[in-house]
This record gives structure tokens, C-alpha cells and sequence, in this order.
């Protein structure tokens, strides 16, 4: 089983972008991850096509499970 946290972006081209993160630590709360969102469009970390980031469109922890058939 893995995880992953899937981060959206609304963009001031009205996009969006997503970022995703492999194996969040499993203490993580809304809190931790509007606050990193927060920082990540304060400081203007990623320059798209579509414009910088505007606005914390979601936020989910994604589980996934494999099962082997053969």
C-alpha cells in the first residue's frame, strides 16, 4: 500500500496545477498542509504558463494498493 498527497492550485490563468508528494508522514493534518500551501503561494515557489499560484483549490491523501495476479 502507498500513499501519496495530492496538492491543487488555482492559477491566475484560472488552471490548475497540481503537486503531489510520495509517502506523507502519517501524522499530517489539514493545518500542516493549508499552512505548507500557504507558503508555497506567499513566496511565489512555481512559475506555470498559465500564471502564478493564486489560491488552495484541495487537498487529499491518496491510498493505493496493488494486487499482484500473476
Amino acid at each position: 500500500m502507498s500513499k501519496k498527497l495530492l496538492m491543487k492550485f488555482k492559477t491566475a490563468g484560472g488552471s490548475t496545477l497540481s503537486l503531489t508528494v510520495d509517502e506523507p508522514k502519517s501524522e499530517l493534518t489539514d493545518i500542516d498542509v493549508r499552512t505548507v500551501m500557504d507558503n508555497i503561494i506567499d513566496k511565489n515557489l512555481f512559475n506555470t504558463n498559465s500564471g502564478d499560484l493564486v489560491e488552495v483549490k484541495s487537498a487529499e491523501i491518496i491510498t493505493t494498493t496493488e494486487q499482484i495476479l500473476i
